[in-house]
């Protein structure tokens, strides 16, 4: 997690005079890049991190230069422990509570418990509702054997409900939106893969280890933002759920309003998930265009009565 490895770098360059970048990288267990990226980042927020350069050179924080109140307010140390808390609510590790003590003890005396008093500005709950028990022995699962360059092996259910066996060098653990997912390399596939937490039914450890192989998460996820095929769609949704339509999608996306309707109009990716979207409004939504989806909508609909009228 980018947040704890940029602290970890802070305490490290505060306690020593000089260290690598190589250091820093191997210490982690990132790449030369990374470790640039996050001293850039503590440079830009106000921290400052001295390259000294040649064979004795590395980087470093000016010997009279401390980390305090008058630099970090009580408001941004209760971000911060905000933001551990919730990092470590779904792992037990040590590094993160070590580093959660240390920015707690930056805190006065008498602001020291203001979580346990319920006094907290913001909350991450990584977890979400429900099940979060289960969630989080994934998540250790899958940390562990990242930290550790084990493989794994996952009993895993695709979007289209095809079940599989595959073995996957773990990367990346990533709580993105509402979901988990690991970012791994597919020994059937040969290629990188997300895999979403909630469909691994089952995780194995196994002995084998592996070297980590170049590239992150970002690429996948630049492909599944890039331009697909996709539809435009018009869909006239009830007043009644003005506040559901306004979550979802952007004033500009409005054709018409009036006090029983709006109108939108926006891309949608075609498929299953399509047709699943709109029928989760029922009745409060109707589907004008494209034509053939009204059909595949209709015909979704008498599919689901011919169920009930069995009963």
């Amino acid at each position: 997690m980018r947040i704890d490895r940029m602290l970890s770098i802070v305490v490290i360059l505060l306690n020593r005079r000089k260290i690598t970048a190589k250091e820093l990288a191997q210490r982690f267990e990132v790449s030369l890049r990374t470790i640039y990226r996050d001293i850039e980042s503590i440079n830009m927020a106000g921290i400052p991190v001295i390259s000294n350069q040649g064979t004795y050179g590395g980087y470093e924080i000016p010997e009279n230069y401390k980390l305090n109140k008058q630099y970090l307010s009580i408001s941004d140390l209760r971000s911060i422990l905000s933001a551990l808390k919730g990092i470590n609510a779904a792992l037990d590790d040590h590094d993160i509570e070590m580093i959660f003590e240390k920015v707690q003890s930056l805190l006065p005396d008498n602001e020291k418990g203001f979580s346990q008093k319920g006094g907290e500005v913001i909350v991450f709950d990584t977890l979400g509702w429900g099940n979060q028990a289960k969630s989080a022995k994934k998540i250790q699962q899958l940390y562990d054997a990242i930290k550790s360059r084990h493989l794994i092996e996952i009993s895993y259910m695709d979007s289209h409900g095809k079940p599989s066996v595959r073995v996957v060098e773990p990367m990346t653990v990533i709580q993105k939106g509402f979901s988990w997912y690991l970012f791994g390399f597919c020994r059937e596939r040969n290629a990188a893969r997300l895999f979403k937490l909630t469909r691994m039914k089952q995780i194995t450890g196994l002995s084998r280890r592996f070297e980590r192989k170049q590239g992150d998460y970002r690429a996948i996820d630049e492909k599944w933002h890039s331009p697909g095929k996709t539809i435009d769609v018009v869909l006239k949704f009830s007043a009644k759920i003005k506040h559901m339509v306004e979550d979802y999608h952007e004033d500009s996306h409005i054709l018409a309003e009036d006090e029983d309707s709006i109108t939108v109009k926006a891309a949608f990716p075609q498929g299953e998930w399509l047709l699943g979207m709109i029928l989760s409004y029922g009745n409060a939504v109707e589907v004008f265009s494209p034509e053939f989806l009204r059909r595949e909508i209709l015909s979704k609909i008498n599919e689901m009565v011919s169920v009930y009228k069995r009963v």
